[in-house]
């Protein structure tokens, strides 16, 4: 065996190596990509239910359940409930078409934008719901006639406030952050194996 052959083997060795390492490493690359895509898939689910659960509970539990009077007071729940609804529903199919574009064929610095921009308008569009929540529900209360400031509405009206205090602490303090947070791991170990 001369010198030529042996750096031919060595050569041909040393492209296998190559070959083989390139391929473990898409493998594992196609690994690393199917969780984030999973946590989006669920995402974006729970962004189906969203869109849909709200449009069904109108229809089916409050349209059949109020009567329509001409008062101040019908006009103006009305108002202050259609507002609220509208500009939650249209912030919702926004982040919906938002998850849509998330593609992890893309580069990892666009996988990893998309994903910011996610976490950002989760926060934003939950941080609008709870704001609108409020006159959302005063103006369901009085399209139904539920009297506000009566003795018997300070115990159901203040449990909703606290309620919904600790709704708001616990979404904004552990809920979104965490999902994004294994999200952005998950990115993290794809970039680690690019480098």
């Amino acid at each position: 065996m001369d010198l030529n052959e042996l750096q031919t083997i060595w050569q041909q060795y040393d492209n296998d190596l190559k070959e083989n390492t390139r391929m473990n490493k898409e493998v594992l690359r196609h690994i690393l990509v199917s969780k984030p895509q999973k946590r989006l898939t669920v995402e974006r689910t729970k962004a189906v239910v969203n869109l849909i659960l709200p449009l069904v509970l109108v229809g089916l539990v409050m349209l059949p359940n109020v009567e329509f009077r001409a008062s101040f007071d019908f006009f103006g729940g009305a108002l202050m409930f259609v507002t609220a609804f509208s500009v939650i529903y249209y912030w919702s199919v926004r982040y919906y078409l938002l998850i849509g574009k998330v593609d992890f064929s893309e580069p990892l610095t666009a996988i990893k934008k998309n994903a910011k921009s996610l976490e950002k308008y989760k926060i934003k569009l939950k941080r609008i719901g709870y704001i609108l929540m409020a006159p959302g529900i005063t103006g369901i209360f009085l399209m139904g006639r539920f009297p506000l400031f009566s003795k018997e509405s300070i115990v159901p009206v203040s449990l909703f406030f606290l309620v919904m205090t600790a709704s708001i602490y616990l979404t904004f303090r552990y809920s979104i952050l965490e999902q994004f947070r294994k999200l952005n791991s998950e990115i993290a170990a794809l970039e680690q194996l690019e480098k």
